[in-house]
């Protein structure tokens, strides 16, 4: 599978013994990215492309996913563990702290790390994520929760027919005219949204689902009044999957952060507008001091 990040590959492993794969570009002040769900880091090329050439950035895929090993343990598709395997990460890249940049699930996963490791931290960039469930954008009630869950819960144990169809539909040019339901097709390249559907394939249906049944089972609601470091939250104004209240929880939770929305900004801001989003982040590290 191609990978668009530029970084030198490292290796390391997490503190269950899961080998944990990350890339390093550029000197200078750290900057760690998390990636969505079932993603890799194919979402952060153009911000690489830009922050490498004043400040260390490093790329890294959670366990399970891109070039990152399978754990052995298939209960620990959690955020937590992708807190875990952000440490390994940074103690192997010789970090004492960095700036976190989050996007989708990787909103919760920097929250997450911040509650355990705060000194670590010398700033937070949640995009386009929820600090908690993210299925609170399509619903709120028992019901709806039962039911979701119940449906991750089986295609984690029955995956086969989901993939004997699924994996060939992914790898198919289908699902492109289908991305305009969420994505801006004018702005959004098609090679990034391919290489995540291929990513999807490869990854196997079952171990998406327990992703995303951890992602749902994680809040990191409770930290946000103890972040104590400047924080730029980020959203898409037209983001459906992640909408303005579940973005505006954390900047109203954050004490001092700040709000950068996105004009017409979907999901997929990272690749829609990264040259906006670039220089906004670079413009409030400036300002703070990091860069």
């Amino acid at each position: 599978m191609r990978y668009m990040v530029k970084g030198q590959v490292h290796e390391t492993e997490s503190s269950d013994g899961t080998v944990i794969r990350y890339s390093s570009r550029g000197q200078g002040v750290p900057i760690i990215t998390a990636n969505g769900v079932a993603n890799t880091t194919t979402f952060w090329h153009y911000f690489e492309d830009h922050f490498s050439k004043f400040a260390r950035v490093i790329c890294w895929d959670y366990r399970g996913h891109g070039r990152s090993d399978v754990p052995r343990d298939l209960d620990t598709f959690k955020v937590p563990c992708y807190s875990e395997d952000l440490l390994a990460v940074m103690d192997h890249a010789g970090l004492d702290d960095a700036i976190l940049v989050g996007f989708s699930m990787g909103v919760q996963v920097i929250l997450e790390f911040y509650r355990d490791n705060p000194e670590r931290v010398s700033a937070l960039i949640p995009v386009n994520g929820p600090c908690a469930d993210p299925f609170e954008a399509f619903g709120s009630s028992e019901t709806y929760k039962k039911a979701y869950t119940a449906v991750l819960n089986h295609y984690i144990e029955h995956p086969r027919l989901l993939e004997l169809v699924g994996i060939p539909l992914l790898l198919s040019p289908i699902p492109w005219p289908f991305s305009k339901v969420e994505v801006d097709r004018h702005r959004c390249p098609r090679l990034e949204m391919d290489l995540y559907f291929e990513h999807i394939a490869r990854m196997g249906f079952a171990n998406e689902m327990r992703a995303l049944l951890g992602m749902e089972e994680h809040s990191a609601e409770d930290v946000l009044a103890t972040v104590d470091v400047p924080t730029l939250v980020i959203a898409g104004e037209k983001d459906d999957m992640c909408p303005a209240r579940l973005v505006m929880r954390i900047f109203r939770g954050v004490k001092g952060a700040e709000l950068f929305t996105v004009p017409h900004g979907t999901h997929a801001t990272l690749i829609e507008e990264p040259d906006l989003i670039n220089y906004r982040i670079e413009a409030f590290l400036r300002k703070n001091g990091l860069l």
